[in-house]
């Protein structure tokens, strides 16, 4: 979990990485577009089951800050073992790495958030599944999502950026065999930057597990026995220090509007 102080200070680390690593003509749409949207960019898991990755508020900024400091990393890690970095940009590898889940936001538009706090108690117990998807809005695959959505705001993509968004999930998705496991020299990648990408967002996601595994948070040991029982499971957890958040949320940023509160509120409607 991440305390208010903190999804504060990542937005902001967030948007300094948009405006310094992505040239003008394209930063400024987005960040308009981001700014648009800013409660709920800022306050997006990642995903929707505890125990898989940063499913919690602010996930979602947290874990692509993550993808693009491992993105950087690997491009050295490339660079140092032969792999030809020639092929593709710095800006273009950043690019990919900062929007390649921003189809998670679901769609621009009232109620149309991709995930949703679940209302289920027995799916949050049992599964962990803190959050649930929507769907009122129409079945897109992430990927194929945030390419939409930067077509929508009319942001350009490079071929090295498309693939790398699109293949990000690697050999997950069935239908990038047609990439990752040709058998002709002709369709093989012309550049490893999706492979690249690929071991990036696994690699976060595989540390952010194991954070919630060991239960090494952001927020303090000592204010999560505040909130949780003795019988608690790690989905309540989660809850209890989402809730622990919520009376600061508004003196970190006094713009946060009703729907935001409410949002958090939602998870403890079963509690009071």
């Amino acid at each position: 979990m991440l305390s208010a102080e903190k999804i504060q200070e990542n937005w902001g680390t967030y948007l300094n990485i948009i405006k310094n690593r992505i040239g003008e003509e394209r930063s400024k749409p987005i960040i308009d577009f981001h700014m648009e949207h800013e409660e709920r960019f800022m306050m997006m898991p990642a995903s929707s089951k505890d125990w898989f990755h940063s499913a919690f508020p602010g996930g979602y900024i947290d874990h692509v800050i993550r993808v693009v400091n491992n993105a950087l990393k690997l491009y050295s890690v490339w660079e140092e073992v032969g792999g030809d970095t020639s092929t593709y940009t710095e800006e273009e590898l950043v690019f990919a790495a900062l929007f390649h889940d921003l189809g998670k936001m679901g769609l621009p538009g009232d109620n149309q958030h991709f995930y949703e706090p679940n209302d289920s108690q027995w799916h949050i117990d049992k599964l962990g599944m803190v959050y649930k998807c929507n769907t009122e809005i129409p079945a897109m695959k992430v990927p194929e999502r945030s390419l939409f959505i930067l077509q929508q705001i009319g942001v350009k993509t490079t071929v090295n950026e498309f693939l790398g968004i699109k293949l990000h999930d690697g050999l997950y998705d069935e239908a990038n065999k047609f990439y990752l496991m040709s058998s002709m020299k002709e369709t093989r990648l012309r550049t490893h930057l999706p492979i690249l990408l690929h071991q990036a967002d696994q690699m976060a996601a595989q540390v952010e597990f194991e954070m919630w595994n060991n239960s090494t948070d952001s927020v303090p040991k000592a204010s999560k026995k505040q909130y949780k029982p003795k019988n608690a499971s790690k989905a309540d957890k989660a809850i209890r220090t989402t809730k622990a958040m919520k009376d600061s949320a508004e003196k970190i940023n006094p713009n946060f509007k009703d729907s935001t509160i409410n949002l958090i509120d939602s998870f403890f409607k079963s509690e009071e």
